[in-house]
């Protein structure tokens, strides 16, 4: 699983993953696979969610870095496992999230600067370079 797409600021990196079962006619049919390091503290976990959610995640990533406003979330269809963005009062992005696996829960919250959310929303719109389909 080489493809990936990477937020990497300065004290915060999240890389996702997603593998894809098109054929597969359940709601939750991709496998988000997520590592977050923020702040010296990592976490790794496989998210359930649907193709739909997962589109909707990215377009809300975009739409945030095109408005300059507003916030992106994906969470698990069956799970308490999510991530959120959103800008704070002084532009910078607010990121935070719940990874919940069997014996380990991770509660994050980091920020970082603009900048890297336009990188972010790029690298993310290059869906070949870190989807694949099963």
């Amino acid at each position: 699983m080489n493809k990936s797409v990477v937020l990497d600021s300065d004290n915060f990196k999240m890389v996702l993953n997603a593998q894809i079962y098109k054929s597969d006619p359940v709601v939750n049919n991709v496998i988000l696979h997520v590592t977050v390091n923020s702040d010296g503290f990592t976490g790794v976990m496989d998210m359930d969610v649907g193709a739909i959610t997962l589109n909707e995640f990215v377009e809300q990533i975009h739409s945030m870095n095109v408005k300059m406003k507003g916030s992106a979330t994906i969470m698990e269809t069956y799970g308490e496992s999510f991530i959120r963005m959103e800008f704070d009062k002084t532009g910078h992005i607010i990121v935070c999230g719940y990874m919940n696996t069997f014996f380990h829960k991770l509660h994050f919250e980091n920020k970082f600067e603009l900048s890297y959310l336009d990188r972010f929303d790029k690298a993310l719109s290059d869906t070949k370079s870190w989807q694949y389909e099963v």
